[in-house]
């Protein structure tokens, strides 16, 4: 018993001093954790919030994040947890069969859970028919992307606890539809992803990733190009692939989902390729001038492939969902907002304007892009037909 205790007062004693030791002096070097976090603020003091007890609470908070620990401290509890109890943790993750890691927002919208009904898709889409019927009238190219859910391409290893039968009628199911009956002018990824699906050398979308893979990216690129090419009658910039790596280190976003759960040791990744690619300069192509709004799967083509800086013109930007800008003239801005752009003035200039999201973001459409687009276009007509009397 005595040798017990003189195990846990010195393991105590390890623990307070490495800290101080950690603190001063970094003896251990840690990735920072990965997510979307709040990181606490020290608290002031005030005679309300100490007698509320709000105070102690926030100055605790605050403290166990400022530990030089936190850091090995949270990954080792989670750590713990995973390996003992299969335990997961890591905001909206969710672990399948075989290690599949999937995002739990995007199986419900696979599932038909967040489905905002037929009335408001029919009203979205006849806004979107105007829309891009107008901006053609002024040479300006609408094409709306649907990125393809996980969910929807590797179904087999969702977890068992979400019953598959009970699968309704989703957002993608509604937008599609109408996009046929109303002419609107769209890729189907999700289509076009389970159809390469069975004959595919290399995974479309990677264990540990929510996004597309690396590879599936560079396909839906030249899905896009050759679009753009035949919409508008153009030879845009060529690049080819030059040999490929095939390799079980994920790149960029093929590990978002695995990151998230911010462990010791990592889930061991599929083997995923990776195709080298060579963009030719060549001043007799054409470089569109485009505006993309849509969510993260816009950064697989700036990030993980530089399809954005080498196929479009420089003055080309892309809104993150309609709210942020997220990439213009080489650089990912930060903190500027959409909102104190001209709309107007950033639309109508424009070769294309190009919407993406994936299945899941379709709960929310296009960020209002739309119905912004169709009051300006309205007000414009107006204003025209006011002035011809």
């Amino acid at each position: 018993m005595r040798i017990i205790k003189h195990i846990l007062f010195i393991s105590f004693l390890i623990i307070i001093c490495g800290e101080q030791i950690q603190q001063y002096f970094p003896i251990i070097k840690a990735e920072p954790l990965r997510g979307s976090f709040v990181i606490p603020q020290k608290p002031t003091i005030t005679l309300d919030n100490w007698l509320s007890g709000n105070y102690q609470d926030s100055l605790m908070k605050y403290f166990e994040y400022d530990l030089s620990f936190h850091v090995p401290y949270v990954r080792l509890r989670n750590q713990i947890g995973y390996s003992l109890f299969d335990e997961v943790r890591g905001n909206g993750v969710e672990e399948g069969d075989h290690h599949h890691l999937y995002s739990t927002g995007y199986i419900n919208s696979y599932l038909g859970k967040d489905f905002v009904g037929d009335n408001k898709v029919i009203d979205n889409v006849a806004k979107l028919a105007y829309v891009q019927d107008e901006l053609k009238k002024l040479n300006v190219d609408l094409i709306f992307m649907i990125a393809p859910g996980k969910p929807s391409i590797i179904p087999e290893y969702i977890p068992k606890k979400y019953d598959l039968s009970t699968k309704t009628k989703s957002n993608y199911d509604a937008y599609v539809e109408q996009f046929d009956k109303q002419k609107i002018n769209y890729i189907d990824f999700k289509k076009y992803f389970l159809k390469l699906k069975p004959t595919s050398k290399h995974p479309l979308f990677s264990k540990l990733g929510v996004h597309w893979s690396g590879y599936g990216a560079t396909i839906a690129a030249d899905t896009l190009i050759k679009y753009m090419q035949q919409e508008r009658n153009i030879n845009m910039i060529n690049h080819f692939q030059l040999s490929g790596t095939t390799t079980r280190i994920p790149r960029d976003t093929d590990h978002d989902m695995g990151g998230l759960m911010n462990l010791i040791y990592e889930i061991p990744s599929d083997s995923l390729y990776y195709p080298n690619l060579v963009f030719v300069k060549d001043k007799t192509k054409t470089k569109p001038n485009v505006l993309i709004i849509g969510d993260s799967f816009v950064y697989s083509w700036i990030g993980f492939y530089p399809y954005f800086q080498n196929i479009f013109d420089s003055n080309s930007s892309y809104w993150y969902y309609n709210h942020d800008l997220g990439y213009t003239n080489g650089k990912c801005p930060q903190n500027t907002s959409v909102s104190s752009f001209n709309l107007k003035e950033e639309t109508l200039h424009r070769d294309f304007i190009l919407l993406l999201f994936n299945e899941s973001n379709l709960l929310n459409f296009d960020s209002d892009f739309t119905a912004q687009m169709y009051d300006l276009l309205q007000k414009e007509n107006n204003s025209v037909k006011a002035s011809t009397k």
